[in-house]
């Protein structure tokens, strides 16, 4: 009896040990537009995608990792979020509450960064950079940042600071047919002026009429390679 009892531990043992290893969901951190018609896709494994908007792929080669030959000044650095700011800067945050101002000309970080994020570099944005789960450009100078409990913020580049009133819920009266994915959201970019993409935490994603201001019917869908061609197969399950 006892020794049957001791071959089940053993059998046990072995299980968990040959367990696999805990899976992550890859999702998009962060997009953000380039010049030559290219949209920039931070992927949650450290890696990225540039897409070509009028192709509707990838180029060749990718995905890359993020470091410092390909990306100047971000290796090392987990982004949560990014958005195109004036003047041919992208600003990155970071998981560690810290931000960095990219210059697009000369393809690197700009000196003296990362910086902190808190009321005097980003005011009005300090209190809540914890909670970040995406950023979109709406216009030429408002940009929308979702927060992880179901609300925004609405920043005013021109201004620089967050508009007063917020954070706002999402809701039906505010984002229209985005409610129920609220706590969902992991990157969002404005691809053309008139549509937005907005990305889930599931491999799914929704597209939004800025116009009309509302989801379109028949979202949210799948990030697949009908969808997305040649961009699909970096989002799935990985060991």
């Amino acid at each position: 009896m006892k020794r049957s009892l001791f071959s089940g531990l053993l059998l046990l043992c072995a299980m968990v040990v040959a367990a696999p290893a805990a899976i992550a969901q890859t999702s998009v951190s962060a997009a953000v537009h380039w010049p030559g018609d290219k949209v920039q896709f931070f992927l949650s494994d450290g890696t990225y995608v540039r897409y070509d908007v009028n192709s509707g792929r990838p180029d060749a080669g990718y995905p890359k990792r993020v470091d410092n030959s390909s990306w100047n000044g971000l290796g090392g650095r987990t982004i949560i979020a990014a958005f195109n700011g004036l003047n041919n800067k992208v600003y990155f945050f970071f998981a560690d509450d810290t931000y960095s101002r990219y210059d697009i000309a000369s393809d690197r970080v700009d000196p003296g960064y990362p910086q902190q994020v808190n009321n005097s570099t980003w005011p009005g944005l300090g209190s809540y950079v914890a909670r970040m789960t995406g950023a979109v450009n709406w216009n030429s100078s408002k940009v929308y940042i979702f927060l992880n409990d179901g609300t925004y913020l609405r920043y005013d580049l021109q201004a620089d600071r967050v508009d007063a009133g917020y954070p706002m819920r999402i809701d039906r009266g505010t984002w229209p047919g985005l409610a129920p994915y609220a706590d969902h959201i992991t990157s969002a970019v404005n691809w053309n002026g008139s549509k937005a993409y907005i990305f889930l935490d599931n491999d799914t994603y929704l597209r939004y009429d800025i116009a009309s201001d509302h989801v379109d019917s028949g979202y949210p869908m799948a990030i697949n390679g009908q969808n997305w061609p040649g961009l699909s197969g970096y989002f799935h399950r990985r060991r």
